[in-house]
This record gives C-alpha cells, sequence and structure tokens, in this order.
C-alpha cells in the first residue's frame, strides 16, 4: 500500500469519527455563564466574598473548550462528573482554597445544567435543530426557583423531561419551553453548589442573572457603603 492510499484512509477514517462525535454543546458559553451568576449572587453572602466570579465563568465552559469531553454531558454520566467535580469544590472550600472551589463548582454546573438542555435527553437529533435551540437558549436569562430533592433524582427527573421538551419544542418552537429548561437547571445547579458549601439549600428562591450594572452598582455600594 502506497503512502497516498494511506493517507485516503486516514482521512477518511478522520471524517469517520467527526461524522460518529455527538453534538454536545446543549448551552452556549454565554449561556454557561449567565447559569454560574445566578448560582454565585444566590450564595450567602460570606461565600459569595470567598468565591471568585470570574474564574467560576470561565470553568463553567472548560468541559467544551478545554476538555473536549464529548461523552458526560447527559443523565447519568453527567450525574457521576457533578458529584465528581463538586466534591473536589466541598473540599477546596473546606480548605480554604477558594480559586479552586470556584473552578471546580463552575465545572460541576456545566455538567449539572446541561442535564436540561432538552437535545441531551434524546439521541438521533438534528444538528441544525440542536444549534437552533442553543442560539435561542442565547437571547434568555436563567432564573433559579427553590427545588426539592435529591440531586440524582433531580437531573434524572431532568433526562426523562427532557424528551418531551425536546419533541414539544420542535413543533411549536415556543422558548418558553427552553427558558423552563434553563431555569430547572439553574435551579438545581444553585442547590448543588449550595448544599456542597453550606449543607443548606432552602435560601435558593427566585434569584436571577445580574445585569453589568447591577454587579458595578453592588460593587460601589459595598466600597462605599
Amino acid at each position: 500500500m502506497n503512502f497516498n492510499k494511506i493517507l485516503n484512509l486516514m482521512v477518511v477514517f478522520m471524517i469517520s469519527l467527526l461524522i460518529m462525535v455527538p453534538a454536545s454543546d446543549a448551552w452556549s458559553w454565554k449561556t454557561h455563564s449567565q447559569v454560574v451568576d445566578v448560582v454565585y449572587y444566590g450564595l450567602p453572602s460570606d461565600v459569595q466574598r470567598n468565591l471568585n466570579l470570574g474564574i467560576m465563568e470561565n470553568a463553567s465552559n472548560d468541559p467544551d473548550e478545554i476538555f473536549h469531553d464529548f461523552t458526560y454531558h447527559s443523565y447519568p454520566k453527567s450525574y457521576n462528573k457533578s458529584i465528581y467535580w463538586l466534591n473536589l469544590g466541598k473540599t477546596a472550600y473546606d480548605n480554604g482554597d477558594y480559586a479552586n472551589a470556584s473552578y471546580d463548582y463552575g465545572v460541576a454546573c456545566h455538567y449539572i445544567s446541561d442535564t436540561f438542555s432538552a437535545p441531551h435527553g434524546v439521541s438521533g437529533e438534528s444538528s441544525s435543530l440542536h444549534s437552533k435551540y442553543e442560539d435561542h437558549a442565547k437571547k434568555l436569562t436563567p432564573v433559579a426557583s427553590s427545588v426539592n430533592g435529591d440531586l440524582n433524582s433531580l437531573m434524572e427527573n431532568g433526562k426523562i423531561e427532557d424528551s418531551k421538551s425536546w419533541d414539544s419544542w420542535i413543533q411549536t418552537n415556543d422558548d418558553s419551553i427552553i427558558q423552563k429548561n434553563l431555569d430547572n437547571g439553574t435551579s438545581v445547579c444553585l442547590q448543588a453548589v449550595k448544599t456542597s458549601v453550606t449543607g443548606n439549600s432552602s435560601e435558593a428562591t427566585n434569584t436571577k442573572s445580574e445585569s453589568i450594572f447591577d454587579v458595578i452598582l453592588n460593587f460601589f455600594s459595598k466600597l462605599f457603603g
């Protein structure tokens, strides 16, 4: 077999791999960052002072951009990854290593929130519809409300609801379906991180992503207040 034939076979093999790799990006970096913002501002003020929001935001996209993880974005694999990173975050936080805790919790939020993205609850979905779903999500603002249940049960239920949401959204193009998916994922992220840090999730109610104006105003209030 000559060099050209070997090269052609390698090209065909690589193309085949790319075709078989599922679309793993459920939420965009913007959406993941907004989810983390809601989580951060939903935590007790003393925890906010310890954690670094910028680190959390950047970490929330690393499973896609750095790890190139195409496998662990759907339940139950996403649950295992979430627990792994939550445990790392808890250990780091308890040791006063707040930078690593911020990173670990940011990554954990990625795996948790992706579980609630409808395309991740189905198989063989259209890549164009997957991208359309993600693009529509970029225009939405996540909101967190209190949720009941352990993380495993909540993520399992998210997986079950995904297929229903996907079918409904394809038929209706109703973005309130995406909003519900996004809010559910954000709510579970907040409870998971809050429980990991404090052992108490009762304060996770109606938290909304803050605008840049709110962040600046809050900064100056703390600086001069």
